[in-house]
């Protein structure tokens, strides 16, 4: 280190230190400069010290927990305690439907649940979560009934003996329903699927597609196709669909897959391979009138 002892002051003065007025420390800071007047980095005052660019060459961990903070409003440093936030830990809850839970030491979470829907499955056992096939949502109709928007992508068991004469009303037709109908009995009876406005004399939903016949006692076929653009001109006269199992205009026996889809707001799209006692099947009309 330098020292002023056996020095001049006209050869040291260069290297004191002093304020820019060469005046008492008030309480306004005042820049430091050398005795050339160059400025330094570091102002002072009676009250408060700033440096332009602050270096540190060492940190010691400090015992408690805490943090500076800079404010550049205030140009001040203050200290504030510092957040301890792990451990973070996960929980997994629900067999089905499962959810997983993250959480923190300061109590904050976040729960992400699991939620099957459209064919699928999901379950969880001892932390693992598997995503997989799942089975489809059954229900029976055995009497006239109206079905809901939310038995959406349900197979509909249908007894079609006790059925015989009876109707099934569909729900309010809206894109991406879908309805599948499976018949458990025969009917020698019509039974209908209408829409839900059928027969109100001011329809505006119907039934469009193509439906085939397969005589079980002859080799003998036939089919009904009818445009969405024919359909939706003459809504009335397509708003019903009626199955009979010893019909030659119809058909529907135990096994037959019938398949409804909502396409629009009012159009059902009906996809169906049916079969019929009779001989002759003919001019069929399963998608028709009321």
């Amino acid at each position: 280190m330098g020292t002023l002892s056996g020095n001049a002051i006209k050869n040291t003065y260069q290297g004191l230190l002093k304020t820019s007025d060469s005046a008492a420390l008030t309480s306004s800071l005042k820049v430091i400069e050398d005795g050339s007047g160059v400025d330094s980095a570091l102002s002072l005052s009676t009250a408060a010290v700033k440096v332009e660019t602050l270096q540190i060459n060492t940190l010691s961990e400090g015992s408690s927990n805490t943090v500076l903070v800079w404010d550049s409003s205030a140009k001040t440093v203050s200290k504030r305690a510092l957040p301890i936030f792990d451990p973070i830990t996960t929980t997994v809850t629900g067999a089905s439907n499962p959810t997983v839970t993250i959480a923190d030491r300061a109590g904050n979470s976040t729960a992400i649940q699991f939620v099957a829907g459209n064919g699928l499955s999901i379950t969880q056992s001892s932390n693992v979560i598997t995503i997989g096939k799942g089975s489809e949502t059954v229900s029976t109709v055995s009497g006239a009934s109206s079905l809901a928007a939310t038995d959406s992508g349900k197979v509909i068991y249908v007894d079609a003996t006790t059925l015989a004469g009876g109707r099934i009303t569909l729900p309010t037709c809206a894109a991406g329903l879908y309805f599948k109908f499976v018949l458990t009995s025969d009917s020698g009876t019509a039974f209908k699927i209408s829409t839900s406005d059928h027969g109100a004399g001011s329809q505006t939903q119907y039934f469009y597609g193509t439906v085939s016949i397969i005589s079980l006692t002859d080799d003998e076929t036939a089919s009904q196709r009818v445009t969405s653009s024919t359909a939706a001109a003459n809504e009335e006269n397509h708003d019903n669909l009626s199955f009979d199992g010893d019909s030659a205009t119809s058909g529907g026996v135990v096994g037959d897959v019938i398949e409804i889809f909502g396409t629009s707001t009012t159009a059902w799209l009906v996809r169906a391979i049916l079969r019929t006692t009779n001989s002759s099947p003919s001019s069929v009309a399963i998608i028709g009138a009321s």
